[in-house]
């Protein structure tokens, strides 16, 4: 279940026009939670609907972003994946999987700040998997933070190295931070 993004050419022809400036400070990760991690918003119309879980996961990755947003928030707290304290660590990988969903619909809408920390909690709960380290370096370059991006991309081809695309936006990135090298 790969999350698909824009390319980077097109995140970094984005941050390079000044599209990212001004981000939208959302409200749902201003509650704070352990180490930044976010309180959650109350996603009631789910809750009233009687979703079973596996409908929320789907919707999550495959819904338009306000309903991804509001079923990925649903399917986060249904399973405490947000309260990694008390979290079953055999729920990690599949938290993981919820809290990439999430950072990929966060940056969809500019929501930059808050993908990045909903990611970076991914890549705690499941620190071995090269899609989260990809939409990492996505992120990244939305927040023109081109150097952790590039480090991002080149953990994720080293994690996959069958996925070509990471290393292509890797050496893409290297020839827009060093030109004169290439």
């Amino acid at each position: 279940m790969k999350t698909v993004l824009r390319s980077l050419t097109l995140a970094v022809a984005i941050a390079l026009v000044g599209g990212t400036e001004g981000a939208i400070a959302s409200k749902f990760f201003e509650a704070g939670g352990l180490r930044g991690i976010p309180q959650i918003p109350n996603s009631a119309g789910f809750s009233q609907n009687n979703y079973q879980l596996e409908e929320l996961e789907d919707l999550c990755s495959n819904a338009d972003p306000l309903t991804a947003l509001d079923a990925c928030s649903e399917a986060i707290q249904r399973q405490n994946c947000h309260q990694k304290e008390i979290l079953d660590p055999q729920l990690f990988p599949k938290c993981a999987i919820l809290f990439d969903n999430l950072g990929a619909v966060l940056e969809q809408t500019g929501r930059y700040e808050d993908a990045l920390t909903a990611l970076n909690y991914a890549a705690e709960l499941q620190p071995g998997d090269a899609n989260i380290w990809y939409n990492l370096g996505i992120v990244y370059v939305h927040l023109q933070r081109y150097e952790q991006a590039l480090e991002a991309f080149d953990k994720a081809s080293d994690l996959d190295p069958s996925d070509t695309q990471a290393q292509k936006q890797a050496d893409l990135l290297r020839e827009l931070l060093e030109p004169s090298l290439y």
